[in-house]
């Protein structure tokens, strides 16, 4: 293997710890990864009496042109070529990249950011995959809960929306915006507005960030109007004008906190969180064996969970509860059993006692 692979090699080893880290990198530092990188970009020629699809290496993209590196015969050529001369440009993520993308983090944000500006100027084009990049950045910046950083994403979600020709993108980005503004208006506490995107959230495209969001959002909210309707009108299972509201009402807030467990259990940590808000509702409503199942469902299901340990001590005394209402309720034999009394001595001769007789007629 030549010297410069090995290099090669190395430089994307230590990058790929230093991006995953989550260090802001500096110039030198990008420009290393990306010349790291091996060459397996695409450019495709938009005359294409220019030959057929070259394999690159993109080091970065501007408004007019791309600058590419190629190993040739004569050695290695850096060169720089306009926009209009190409169709179509592809990245190919290295495995560092990929790492970055399926799983965007906070400490993510840096690195992802300087792929983004490098290579965005490319988002027009059919086969440009940035828009990939530009996602990622987004749900990053989300994660951040920095309002600036929020600001930031919908900016770049925007720009994905109008310009990435792939539907599947576009679709994304506006449920990614959707999530954000919705974020945005609880912040505010602009409760009209959450409500309405929370809503919209629940009805559009899955988007499992958003759905959780929107989900335990709406739980709580209509959970809170159940306690104040009940408490205004505490004869409401007689008033025919009460009564659906209110059993809309629990229903609503029952299938939103259930949610997360029924369609997204990998998510264990909203997903005990919403079975743990179920059970508090079976508690309010009175449905003592639902709420004791329920809580014995988190228990198994997220035994790890915080939500599962929280409430380990209270289903305790619930179980130790029913086992003292059951010993209440058999006969005093089978109550307790105590020490085994000893058997009365006899003498072998003496014959056993007549059977007491009972005379109803009192003789």
């Amino acid at each position: 293997m030549k010297l410069y692979s090995v290099i090669r090699i190395f430089a994307c080893v230590s990058l790929s710890c230093t991006a995953l880290a989550g260090a802001a990198p500096t110039d030198e530092d990008v420009a290393k990864f990306l010349r790291a990188r091996p060459e397996l970009d695409e450019i495709t020629w938009k005359n294409p009496a220019r030959g057929a699809p070259l394999a690159v290496r993109i080091l970065q993209a501007n408004a007019q042109s791309i600058s590419v590196e190629k190993t040739l015969a004569s050695g290695l050529t850096v060169t720089t070529i306009p926009l209009i001369e190409l169709g179509d440009v592809s990245f190919k993520l290295t495995p560092t990249e990929v790492s970055l993308h399926r799983e965007p983090k906070v400490k993510s944000i840096p690195w992802l950011r300087e792929l983004w500006e490098r290579r965005k100027e490319t988002l027009r084009m059919a086969g440009s995959n940035v828009g990939e990049t530009g996602l990622a950045l987004a749900i990053a910046l989300r994660l951040s809960n920095d309002t600036d950083a929020l600001q930031e994403a919908l900016l770049i979600l925007s720009l994905i929306e109008k310009q990435d020709s792939r539907k599947f993108r576009t679709e994304r980005a506006q449920a990614e915006q959707l999530t954000i503004q919705f974020i945005l208006a609880k912040e505010s506490e602009d409760m009209s507005t959450a409500d309405r995107l929370a809503w919209e959230i629940t009805e559009g495209p899955e988007n499992q960030d958003g759905m959780i969001l929107a989900t335990a959002f709406l739980g709580d909210r209509h959970f809170a109007s159940l306690k104040t309707l009940e408490e205004e009108h505490p004869s409401w299972r007689d008033d025919d004008e009460i009564l659906p509201l209110r059993q809309r009402l629990y229903h609503l807030s029952l299938d939103f906190f259930l949610y997360p467990s029924l369609f997204l259990g990998n998510r264990e940590k909203e997903a005990s969180i919403g079975l743990k808000r179920a059970s508090e509702l079976y508690q309010f409503t009175g449905s003592n064996n639902l709420f004791k199942v329920t809580l014995e469902d988190l228990v198994a299901l997220y035994p790890d969970s915080q939500a599962a340990k929280d409430s380990a001590l209270l289903l305790a005394r619930l179980r130790d509860r029913e086992l003292g209402k059951l010993a209440e309720s058999l006969p005093p034999t089978e109550q307790e059993e105590g020490p085994e009394k000893a058997p009365i001595e006899t003498s072998q001769t003496e014959p056993p006692p007549h059977p007491k007789r009972y005379n109803i007629f009192g003789e």
